[in-house]
């Protein structure tokens, strides 16, 4: 558990301590506040509301949810209870409980509830998010992703797969095609992962752009697919779709520890490619939502 609690400290800001548990770790270097910042703050947020509330977004329903696990164990939850930190950190103190623990039922509680923590909480999401993070980060982050990752995956498969799917991933809003709902509601469900299948990050984005040959503007995700949708809507659309499809093959990746998991995230991502190629080939009904929704002057929303 001292794995969980050290890899915890590290997903926050680094500190004094941070690169003696770094060298300890075998990582790469020394943790930087500049890209520490630039992937926690700008890239990919370490809260499981923003992966798990449809939103998209840190806080709502999903944080609640959150709070409401660290109130049943008996504890007052933390300012960001959802925070990757908070989490690891839960997850190896439930353990340690249930090591040090001499009776066998309250054992078996201890280790009930660090299931569902990890399944309900983490395991429903963190996945996708240490993919991404092994695709985008710099060195050092990306050695911390993939020992979290290795780490998490031996816990799963000690844990043995959930029983049902997690509550967070159970009657989630699905894609809003533009043509019915207009553009706003579709670009809310393109950055939301839980209702789209896909995590599309900044640096995603500015990949877009260079990938199709297209300006990028400074602005927020939103204003991003907007300006590339103007610019080049069935060019925009396909690399979208692309990016879902790729999303989808990256899902049942997560098959072996959990097939209900894993067949959710596919399902929306393959349902997310499938609305962007529909889209791609009707861009007479797309380039309307777009003319309504871009224009020259707009500037970062």
């Amino acid at each position: 558990m001292e794995l969980f609690r050290s890899l915890a400290v590290l997903a926050e800001a680094p500190g004094p301590q941070h690169a003696g548990i770094g060298r300890l770790l075998g990582l790469p270097g020394a943790p930087d506040a500049a890209e520490y910042t630039e992937v926690f703050g700008f890239q990919l947020y370490p809260y499981a509301s923003v992966y798990l509330g449809p939103e998209g977004a840190l806080g709502g329903e999903a944080q609640d949810r959150v709070a409401g696990f660290w109130r049943a164990l008996g504890q007052t939850p933390p300012q960001e209870p959802d925070h990757l930190a908070s989490l690891l950190g839960l997850y190896a103190t439930l353990g340690d409980h249930e090591a040090a623990d001499d009776d066998a039922a309250r054992r078996a509680l201890w280790r009930h509830s660090r299931k569902a923590l990890f399944w309900e909480h983490l395991g429903s999401w963190i996945f996708a998010y240490l993919h991404k993070m092994q695709e985008v980060a710099p060195p050092y982050f990306r050695a911390w992703a993939r020992l979290l990752q290795v780490a998490l995956t031996e816990a799963a498969r000690e844990l043995g797969a959930p029983d049902r799917l997690p509550l967070h991933l159970r009657d989630v809003p699905a894609m809003t095609d533009p043509r019915a709902g207009g553009l706003t509601p579709f670009l809310d469900g393109l950055l939301a992962m839980v209702r789209c299948g896909v995590l599309l990050t900044r640096a995603d984005l500015a990949r877009a752009a260079s990938d199709l040959g297209l300006a990028l503007r400074i602005g927020d995700r939103r204003f991003l697919l907007r300006t590339l949708l103007g610019q080049d809507a069935w060019k925009a659309l396909d690399w979208l779709a692309g990016e879902a499809d790729r999303w989808a093959v990256c899902h049942l990746q997560v098959r072996r520890l959990s097939e209900e998991i894993a067949g959710f995230w596919h399902r929306r991502a393959a349902a997310t490619a499938s609305l962007l190629m529909s889209l791609r080939d009707d861009l007479n009904g797309m380039e309307a939502h777009v003319r309504d929704s871009v224009t020259p002057a707009q500037g970062a929303s």
